[in-house]
């Protein structure tokens, strides 16, 4: 019988032993497991941040297009600006050199118009003179007309004595 209980004991030492081992591996289980869960939890966390990260990423590149594009756009504006303003230099001169031409223009019309009333006062006084000189001339044909036949008639005398 002592050894039926030394083999009981043997079979309760490894029974225990047994369970103390299953509950050792139990424990582990369950801090493998919560590992396990802490690990999922940082998977998720990281796979999280790293989908932000490449959100931030892509937003970050949109924003270099979208720069790269105000930076051409700017660029475009800045020709089109110095564009501008290169015309606006050329039509101002252009505007200048019309005033001037136009101020020239204007100081030979009032001479022209001042030569002009000279001319046509020249023109009046001409007139007049040349009518004074038609009435004289008619006068002077009218009397050179009388004298003739005021010479006739004395002639036509002077034949009858």
């Amino acid at each position: 019988m002592e050894k039926i209980r030394e083999k009981i004991n043997s079979i309760r030492a490894e029974a225990d032993a047994a369970i103390a081992k299953a509950e050792a591996l139990e424990a582990r289980v369950k801090e493998l497991e919560q590992e396990q869960t802490q690990s999922e939890r940082e998977i998720v966390s990281l796979t999280n941040r790293n989908k932000q990260l490449e959100d931030d990423l892509e937003t970050a590149h949109e924003k270099i297009k979208e720069l790269k594009g105000n930076e051409q756009e700017g660029s475009d504006l800045k020709k089109e600006y110095d564009n501008a303003m290169r015309k606006i230099s050329i039509l101002e001169q252009e505007l200048e050199d019309s005033d001037r031409a136009l101020g020239e223009t204007t100081k030979s019309l009032r001479e022209s118009d001042v030569k002009v009333e000279q001319y046509e006062r020249q023109i009046q006084q001409l007139t007049q003179k040349l009518e004074e000189k038609d009435r004289t001339n008619e006068e002077l044909v009218v009397k050179n007309k009388e004298l003739k036949e005021q010479l006739e008639e004395f002639n036509t005398m002077l034949e009858s004595m």
